[in-house]
């Protein structure tokens, strides 16, 4: 057995075929884990720290999220640990809690709220799952635990990567125990760098990363309280966003984390604020205070402190050039936090890149699910950060609301400072999208070589404030409840699904019998009765993806060449006949773009 780069066989480990090495033990990297566990592939994960983090990153699990979580089996479980589902998450922008009232208030319903929203409008507007408050330490904790209990996962926290190298045919990988062990090599197919803004695995493949972070820094303080009347002053809450003393523009924000007696607040200051000589409690009170003097609460215990920039980045390329090795998460994409597209993104990052790996890997799957992982997710990426943006900018224009005059003659008792109010509400309820905007977290469309795109008619317009119901090819299709009350999305396969809306004889037979001589998984559901459903999913036949997203749609399939070239065209056999690559052009009139030159800039403030 020959070993790469002189290492010996002491030092020298090569993984079994089909086995994935993930670098990261963050949300995405355990999630990716599970998706891949979910389709039969193992995986080794290596995580630099001993436990799970301790920072209150994420703390909302969005709708999308919740339905990619549902077709593995964890959704159920994952409320457990979530905010109660009869506690709503209303969002306040504040002046200070010195004041009675709060300026302006987003009424955001909570998971029974929103269930019941979904129930009453089954018009494939909604999604099928609502989202779910739960802070990233908790996440983390719970999704590890699921990871440790799986077989197909080999989970190894306190272990570094420190160097990747890609070959044509695999991935030579460093890597070390954080105790300071001997370096030990693997040798594995595929890797995934999960590991964060600062990843080592984009490092050691030399790809760039476009944009950076904004000139601002803010001191992050995550500590326990139970004094409920002092916080929950203005009502109950679950982010307050507050303005800042001396330029009205937003100075802070408190979240509440779990409705019991955890929060963090986020003291957004100059880059060169001395933070090292501002007190914990002190912070805390300045941002409760907004445009007044701090305002104290009284504070059980100060869990941890850290300070951190926002970031609006793209990493130019999603894996090396041999497709061996992945960016997914944090390692490929960073964004402000308004929104919380971040994890969000990193969750569909991993759903993406893990069906086309297993697919590969399990031999039905062609390269060409794997060339097409940054051409549909990148330009997602670029849209969903750039959005992040947006909303930080509609919290900024309270700078020029409350320009000409001190911030605190908001709270005055004038006939102009009741206009101010005015104008500051209307703002807020004009520009409410920060977590509404359905058409950026469902309604994104993937344009590759592994979809076909519909010649017969013209796309549906697509818009970020809402999801529009289509089963426009590379979307995700509606979710609607069938005559039986179930869930449409719950009768999709395991692998790929074939719609037919037909009592006719419209070729579906061609799929079924092309899918089994190429061993592509494809399960038939008839679906003629169903009325709701047909009208919403527009043709006779749609193909749906593992990951749910339409692959082609259309009203019949001539004949079993026809079946074959669609089959091999979407599951990247044969995805270079379509040659569908986007050009730069097409590209900017969407609004995205998936080149090689820079795409973002960080001078957003």
């Amino acid at each position: 057995m020959a070993y790469p780069n002189g290492y010996s066989e002491q030092t020298t480990q090569i993984l079994p075929k089909g086995t994935v090495l993930i670098a990261g033990g963050g949300p995405v990297g355990l999630i990716l884990a599970q998706v891949l566990s979910h389709y039969g592939v193992k995986s080794i994960l290596f995580e630099r720290n001993r436990t799970t983090t301790s920072w209150p990153k994420m703390d909302l699990t969005n709708a999308r999220s919740m339905e990619l979580f549902r077709k593995l089996g964890l959704a159920d479980n994952l409320r457990q640990y979530g905010v109660p589902a009869h506690i709503d998450q209303n969002v306040l922008i504040s002046s200070g809690l010195r004041n009675k009232e709060a300026l302006a208030l987003w009424e955001l319903p909570g998971v029974n709220k929103f269930r019941k929203q979904i129930k009453e409008n089954n018009d494939g507007t909604q999604p099928l799952e609502p989202w779910q408050r739960l802070s990233q330490v908790i996440f983390e904790k719970w999704l590890k635990t699921v990871c440790d209990e799986d077989p197909l996962v080999d989970v190894r926290f306190g272990w570094k990567v420190e160097s990747i190298q890609e070959e044509e045919e695999r991935a030579v990988v460093t890597v070390r125990s954080v105790d300071a062990g001997v370096p030990i090599t693997y040798i594995a197919d595929y890797v995934v760098g999960c590991d964060g803004a600062s990843s080592k695995v984009r490092a050691s493949l030399d790809i760039p990363l476009d944009g950076g972070p904004l000139p601002v820094c803010a001191l992050l303080v995550h500590f326990k309280s139970r004094d409920y009347e002092r916080l929950h002053k203005q009502g109950r809450f679950w982010h307050i966003f507050f303005l800042e003393k001396e330029h009205g523009g937003l100075g802070g924000a408190i979240i509440a984390q779990d409705e019991i007696d955890t929060w963090t607040t986020h003291l957004f200051l100059p880059l060169d604020a001395e933070t090292d000589k501002i007190d914990s409690y002190d912070a805390v009170y300045r941002v409760l205070g907004g445009v007044d003097d701090g305002y104290a609460i009284n504070i059980d215990e100060i869990l941890v402190r850290s300070v951190w920039r926002p970031s609006i980045a793209i990493s130019r390329h999603w894996h090396g050039p041999n497709h061996r090795v992945f960016l997914a998460g944090d390692a490929a994409h960073q964004n402000i936090p308004t929104g919380g597209y971040g994890m969000n993104l990193g969750i569909a990052d991993a759903f993406d890149l893990g069906w086309k790996l297993s697919s590969v890997i399990n031999g039905w799957g062609g390269k060409g699910l794997l060339e097409s992982y940054e051409l549909e997710r990148k330009p997602v990426a670029v849209r969903n950060v750039q959005r992040s943006g947006v909303h930080f900018q509609v919290h900024e224009h309270l700078r020029e609301i409350l320009a000409g005059g001190n911030p605190q003659r908001v709270n005055d008792d004038t006939q102009n400072a009741s206009a101010l109010r005015n104008k500051i509400r209307d703002h807020y309820k004009n520009n409410d999208g920060e977590n509404k905007d359905f058409g950026i977290e469902m309604g994104y469309r993937y344009k590759s070589p592994i979809v076909i795109h519909d010649e017969s008619e013209t796309e549906p317009s697509w818009v970020p404030s809402h999801y529009t119901p289509t089963s426009w090819p590379g979307g995700r299709p509606p979710h609607v409840f069938l005559a039986d009350g179930s869930p449409i999305f719950d009768k999709f396969g395991k692998h790929w699904t074939l719609l037919v809306f037909s009592s006719e004889d419209c070729g579906q037979h061609f799929f079924t019998d092309v899918a089994e001589l190429l061993a592509v998984p494809l399960k038939h559901l008839d679906l003629h009765t169903e009325n709701i459903a047909k009208d919403l999913y527009e043709k006779a036949l749609v193909l749906i993806r593992p990951d749910g997203h339409v692959a082609w749609r259309g009203d019949n399939a001539s004949n079993a060449n026809s079946a074959e070239h669609i089959l091999r065209v979407v599951t990247g056999q044969n995805c270079a006949m379509l040659q569908q690559k986007r050009s730069k052009t097409e590209l900017k009139e969407d609004g995205v773009m998936a080149t090689e030159e820079p795409v973002l800039s960080a001078n957003i403030l």
